[in-house]
């Protein structure tokens, strides 16, 4: 392909190299086999792109959250293995039959839905602590007994996962651990013995070689999001990168304003850049999975404030490595930058930072490949565009 097609004016580029390369060595630390977790459009990167890639470089199974994320693979010509968190309700489960998805086996319940189907895959989830599905220890002898009179429900997998593998604390984790080795013992027990058994995260997997098991799911790691895996000393790649071409350029006079709100105001002649960039695209957005503390909250008003007096609560892209200054606020699919001094020209390319869960499914997604682009996705077309 080569060139970026015509028409795009921002779009995120991911390298493919750089997501085999993260593959390759997350694969060497862990010594076990991979499930490729490529849920939420791959954390943002494209879910059909990234799961051929971890499956051409000996991914063991794929993981989503939901069927459609499964059916979306599937369409795509992906044959690997998938594994579908969420656990089928009763219309769903015949697609799992049809289309050769693992199902997550849960409960009874979800064990009456898969058990007048063809013949279908299951991982059972062992609920260890995250208290979120899975089965208790005490309901697990029963969902056994009735698994063995399904012989349509063949029994591949049995999982459960850590909530707090990213924390300092490793005392709940250790815990959960223990249950999941009580539970394993249960499952060999019953005469289960030739299954995948799979606990941790990619936290969990570089902090605990004990739950490494049978198999390990990575997601955050694959796509070089995951800071411990730096501070173990992996180099982990970046493969992510959001562009945009510069759509105009503007002289500012000293009290010019821009934007909503008039926030900002030029005190000396400016030249400012119009990037089609805004909080819609995803830049700005702080998406946070974690709980807000009273602390938290102190501690990022103070930053705020702190800024904000100095004059340094300042946001920027950047133009062939060299920040530019966001000016006033930022607009849904655009933004104003300080390009003073420098020859910058509409068509020029900018690069944003961009919250990789919170980049609009939208935006292109540009695959490199040895250097080239091997791959668009784009809703100019609606499908993907190969040489």
């Amino acid at each position: 392909m080569g060139a970026l097609p015509a028409g795009l004016c921002h779009w995120i580029e991911v390298d493919l190299d750089k997501l085999a390369a993260n593959f390759a060595a997350l694969h060497e630390y862990v010594q076990t086999d991979i499930i490729a977790v490529v849920k939420n459009d791959a954390y943002g990167f494209g879910a059909v792109e990234c799961a051929k890639t971890f499956a051409a470089a000996g991914a063991k199974m794929l993981a989503v959250t939901t069927l459609s994320e499964a059916l979306e693979l599937r369409e795509a010509g992906v044959t690997t293995p998938v594994l579908v968190f969420l656990p089928p309700q009763a219309d769903e489960a015949p697609y799992f039959a049809a289309h050769g998805l693992m199902a997550t086996l849960d409960s009874a319940e979800t064990l009456r839905h898969l058990s007048g189907l063809p013949a279908v895959s299951c991982h059972l989830k062992l609920n260890t602590g995250m208290n979120r599905f899975g089965v208790n220890t005490a309901e697990l002898p029963p969902l056994l007994a009735a698994l063995k009179d399904c012989p349509n429900v063949r029994l591949a997998g049995a999982y459960s996962h850590l909530a707090t593998a990213l924390e300092a604390d490793a005392a709940f984790a250790q815990k959960q651990l223990a249950e999941f080795a009580a539970q394993r013992e249960l499952i060999l027990q019953v005469g289960y013995k030739d299954i995948c058994f799979h606990i941790a995260n990619s936290a969990g997997a570089l902090k605990f070689p004990a739950a490494r098991y049978d198999a390990v799911r990575l997601g955050s790691a694959l796509y070089a999001q995951l800071n411990l895996a730096r501070r173990l000393g992996l180099d982990l790649a970046e493969p992510f990168a959001a562009k945009a071409r510069v759509a105009a350029v503007r002289e500012l006079a000293p009290g010019d304003t821009v934007g909503y709100g008039r926030e900002f105001c030029a005190k000396r002649p400016l030249r400012a850049a119009v990037v089609p960039f805004g909080y819609g695209d995803g830049f700005g957005v702080q998406a946070g999975a974690r709980p807000l503390t009273v602390k938290d909250s102190v501690q990022t008003f103070s930053r705020n404030v702190g800024k904000l007096a100095l004059g340094r609560y300042h946001r920027f892209v950047y133009y062939n490595g060299r920040p530019l200054e966001v000016l006033g606020r930022v607009a849904m699919q655009t933004l104003l930058c300080d390009c003073t001094g420098l020859d910058i020209k509409p068509g020029d390319v900018v690069e944003a930072p961009l919250r990789r869960t919170a980049a609009s499914a939208r935006l292109p997604r540009v695959y490199l490949k040895g250097g080239e682009i091997c791959a668009v996705r784009s809703t100019l077309t609606a499908e993907f565009r190969r040489d």
